[in-house]
């Protein structure tokens, strides 16, 4: 009993900055084709600029949230093809990870690992200081994937520290930002997200009689 109650508290505590058993944005589910992937060249080209372009200020780290994208891809490039998920996750958090100073939307990828729990437990990407600094560094370029990555944890069932006010104003945010049509892909996904939760869809319902 008191090690189920040490469970739950540690993750209620991890709460307010987490997406609780939510795969990040970008990870594909099934098996890989057969034959030669379509991604190779691509693979070769992205990484080259995630890894020599981006760090010296040639190009946006957007192209290492492209070359992230292949490691999670339905399908691989061929030389990765035999790599368990984990192992790729980690590579795919390597480029993000080269992308951060000049991309928002590497920022948030990575966010969404480093953020990440699962039932019961963190997930073993878990970071929660490193989570931190990306979501000070979206909060301070204003972009809004960051705003509403902090609404998604606040609508979270298990956001213990988060009053219905606070919720309820979180929501509004999220359906506002999707109606106005400006996100892009990644923060479109998370307003969905959003306002499709038990949290949000139980504001948009009358009060009992």
């Amino acid at each position: 009993m008191l090690m189920t109650a040490a469970c739950f508290s540690a993750v209620a505590a991890y709460a307010d900055t987490s997406t609780y058993d939510n795969k990040p944005t970008g990870v594909a589910e099934g098996p890989q084709p057969v034959g030669p992937s379509i991604n190779n060249e691509a693979w070769t080209k992205l990484r080259a600029e995630c890894e020599k372009d981006v760090p010296s200020g040639k190009t946006n780290g957007d192209v290492c949230v492209e070359a992230a994208a292949l490691m999670l891809s339905s399908d691989l490039p061929n030389e990765f093809r035999e790599f368990k998920e984990d192992h790729r996750i980690k590579i795919a958090l390597r480029l993000l990870e080269r992308g951060v100073d000049s991309s928002n939307l590497a920022r948030a990828r990575a966010y969404d690992y480093y953020s990440r729990i699962g039932f019961l437990g963190l997930s073993p990407y878990a970071d929660s200081y490193r989570a931190d600094e990306l979501m000070e560094m979206m909060d301070k370029s204003g972009y809004p994937g960051g705003t509403l990555r902090r609404i998604r944890s606040q609508s979270s069932i298990i956001a213990f520290g988060t009053n219905d006010v606070q919720k309820r104003e979180g929501c509004n945010s999220a359906k506002k930002m999707l109606a106005d049509g400006k996100l892009d892909g990644d923060s479109t996904i998370v307003a969905k997200e959003i306002v499709a939760t038990a949290v949000c869809t139980g504001f948009d319902q009358p009060p009992p009689k």
